[in-house]
Parts: structure tokens; C-alpha cells; sequence
């Protein structure tokens, strides 16, 4: 177990990312599914959306790939994104990517970039690309995907 001085910098950064994602004065935040506009679907289920972060579903139904894009770490979109879609920390999911890895199983690893706002350029000009951002960030130069049936801001919506 690790001394509580060595946990302090966990702690406070566990906080300070809660705090970003639980901070809307309007209630819950929802995050966005995006895709480049070549992709054809309109909705996708959570399922999917899972394995294609996770790296096990790397083709669209038409057969093209699926570039996954992501936040980096310390963003509180990828802190959502980890937590409505993957339903694991960041720490989980890097040591899924090793054991993969390990083990001889082809995954496609998201591509990592600095910001909310470059993983929207990035699905932007990519074909075939998918990326998480607030929804209140995304505009017409990306597709929102419906998760389940549902778009962000309706009852039932599960990415918040």
C-alpha cells in the first residue's frame, strides 16, 4: 500500500476531474459520439461503442476502419468517457491495452491527442473516424451518433 503522502497527487487530481465533470449548473453534462460524415450510421449501440474504444471492433459496418480518437487523460471528457462508456479508470484501461498486447490479441489503440477540441478536428478530417466530446462542444463539422437510440440532452440518454 502506498503512503498516504505518495496518494495525495491521486486524490486531489480524482477530485479536481469530478469536479469538471459534475460541474454544470444545468444539471448533467452529456457526452457527445462523433463520427466523421462519411460514416453512414446514425446510431450506435453502447456495446459497440465500447469495443471500438477498447479496441476490439475495428470496422464499420460497411468495412471501412474505425479510428478511434480520445482526450488526453487529465481532460474531464475522457474522465466521462471512461466512466459512462468503459466503466473503468484510465489506470484499468491502459493495463487492458498491456495485457492485450502481452497476450498476442489485435486491438486498434485509440489515437491520443491534446485536447477536446483537436479530437473534433481530427474526426472532422478523418473518414471513418469516432471520438467523445461534451456535446455542447460539437458542431456541423462532425455527425452526433445516437447511443442506443437516444441523442444527447434526451430522457434515457446514457453518456452523462
Amino acid at each position: 500500500m502506498k503512503p498516504f503522502s505518495l496518494m495525495v497527487p491521486y486524490l486531489l487530481f480524482g477530485s479536481l476531474v469530478g469536479s469538471w465533470v459534475c460541474s454544470a449548473a444545468d444539471g448533467p453534462v452529456d457526452l457527445a459520439v462523433i463520427v466523421n460524415k462519411s460514416v453512414t450510421l446514425e446510431t450506435l449501440s453502447a456495446s459497440d461503442l465500447r469495443q471500438m474504444i477498447l479496441g476490439e471492433k475495428s470496422k464499420w459496418a460497411d468495412g471501412k476502419s474505425v479510428i478511434v480518437v480520445q482526450a488526453p487523460p487529465e481532460s474531464a471528457e475522457k474522465a466521462l468517457q471512461l466512466k459512462a462508456v468503459c466503466k473503468m479508470s484510465d489506470a484499468v484501461l491502459k493495463r487492458y491495452y498491456m495485457q492485450a498486447a502481452f497476450t498476442g490479441k489485435d486491438i486498434s489503440l485509440p489515437k491520443d491527442v491534446a485536447s477536446a477540441a483537436a479530437v473534433k478536428q481530427f474526426v472532422a478530417r478523418t473518414p471513418g473516424a469516432i471520438g467523445c466530446i461534451f456535446a455542447s462542444d460539437a458542431d456541423d463539422s462532425v455527425k452526433i451518433l445516437k447511443i442506443d437510440g437516444s441523442a444527447p440532452g434526451e430522457a434515457g440518454y446514457k453518456l452523462r
